[in-house]
């Protein structure tokens, strides 16, 4: 059972594509399953033949449960066979989960460690914490550790002041925990953060008329692993919509300054960027080449000068069901449509006339960061030949998905997620 979206439990399967010894290809839908928010189709991880099928249609299942069982041709299992492989996914699964959740435990230990360590000293005497009467109380009260609280006191005594000041910082620690929230960046940021926070940190970037719900099909997974931030552009989805400049270059600096806000933990990422947060990503790269660990680029804009000239007549169309669903054969339309103002100044920023303003191709060309170009063959928004310019980089690296259009994150998500998290991991 695939995990869509950060805080999806369970899955209903609605409908069984394949059947019991039906052949599958690899990438080939086999069973539809409903979460809360959608009705996705889950593909193939291979070609073979069905052997079995674990959960009925009409009922649910828990994340990660075994749905069916593929074999090769000619590959004969028992029933008791079938179940003892179910049973040791199971097993992988759970020695997977305790090694991550000890990964974390034992990262969080080390820090509390090294913070007590740093503030014990001036604060305590003879295993004894320094504090005011008034600061045990206030401790007490709010459930805050005194031994982790730096003194400011005579003698490095610890007192009110301090106490709440450690109480305020508590609550503004980063938890593992998906959380919404808006950042300000001269104007609100809307974003999305998840993950290990001593993890490495990966932020995602979305394309034209999309916003952080672009990645639903993909943050969970690599939430796993990473530090985690999706966030809204300047202009889409919940983000502040001001009347400004939505050059590539700005958004680029907007970036920028977006993850100074954030602090110096997101001083050096590894970006994933998509058609047109593809060329800020690579913008962004370019003009900050220290602060970007590797760089993944999704159909991206900004490597050769065609685009589909239907996609920019339609983001200048009035929106309509009708002008949606035409767009969403090409481009995944999202909730950035509502604002069409800034919807079309972004457009009119990076496209004019069925051409793109911003060629990137010299600065992909100059990186020295890992580049992982990821293109899908049938994209009919920007044209699958401009991923060959990831050649022109010495450690770049190309990756085409067939069958699929201008978004292979929601389209393959799965292969997708594994191709990009392998490249992340390094």
């Amino acid at each position: 059972m695939p995990k869509w979206g950060l805080a999806m439990k369970t899955g209903l399967v609605v409908e069984w594509l394949k059947r019991p010894g039906d052949s599958v290809q690899e990438g080939e839908p086999i069973v539809q399953i409903e979460s809360e928010k959608a009705t996705n189709e889950v593909e193939a991880p291979a070609t073979g033949l069905v052997r079995w099928l674990g959960v009925p249609e009409g009922e649910d299942a828990p994340v990660g449960a075994a749905l069916a069982v593929i074999v090769v041709p000619g590959e004969e299992l028992t029933d008791e066979q079938v179940a003892d492989l179910i049973r040791e996914d199971a097993e992988i699964k759970r020695q997977k989960a305790e090694m991550l959740t000890g990964q974390r435990k034992t990262a969080a230990r080390e820090t509390a460690s090294e913070t007590r360590a740093t503030v014990r000293a001036p604060s305590s005497t003879g295993g004894r914490v320094n504090a005011s009467p008034a600061a045990r109380r206030l401790a007490q009260e709010l459930g805050v550790d005194l031994t982790i609280v730096a003194g400011t006191g005579p003698g490095g005594m610890i007192g009110r002041e301090d106490v709440l000041r450690a109480a305020e910082e508590a609550k503004a620690a980063p938890s593992e925990e998906a959380e919404e929230r808006d950042v300000d960046v001269g104007g609100t940021v809307h974003c999305l953060m998840a993950g290990p926070v001593n993890a490495p940190h990966v932020v995602f970037v979305h394309g034209l008329g999309g916003s952080l719900t672009t990645w639903s099909l993909n943050l969970p997974a690599f939430a796993e692993q990473f530090r985690i931030c999706a966030l809204d552009l300047v202009g889409a989805g919940s983000s502040a919509k001001p009347a400004t400049d939505y050059s590539v270059p700005a958004l680029a600096e907007f970036l920028a300054s977006f993850l100074d806000a954030l602090g110096p933990d997101w001083q050096r990422v590894s970006i994933v960027g998509h058609s047109l947060g593809g060329a800020v990503a690579l913008a962004f790269a370019g003009s900050y080449p220290q602060r970007v660990e590797r760089l993944v680029l999704v159909d991206s804009a900004g490597l050769g000068p065609e685009i589909d000239r239907t996609v920019l007549e339609l983001i200048h169309s009035e929106p309509s069901p009708e002008n949606v669903r035409v767009e969403l054969t090409h481009f995944f339309a999202h909730t950035g449509m509502i604002q069409q103002e800034a919807l079309v100044a972004t457009a009119d920023a990076a496209f004019d006339d069925g051409k793109q303003l911003v060629d990137l191709r010299d600065t992909l060309a100059r990186l020295n960061v890992p580049v992982l170009v990821a293109w899908g063959v049938a994209d009919a928004v920007i044209p699958a030949t401009h991923a060959q310019e990831v050649e022109r980089t010495s450690s770049g690296r190309l990756e085409v998905f067939a069958d699929c259009g201008h978004c292979p994150h929601i389209e393959r998500a799965d292969a997708f997620n594994q191709l990009t998290l392998t490249f992340l991991v390094g």
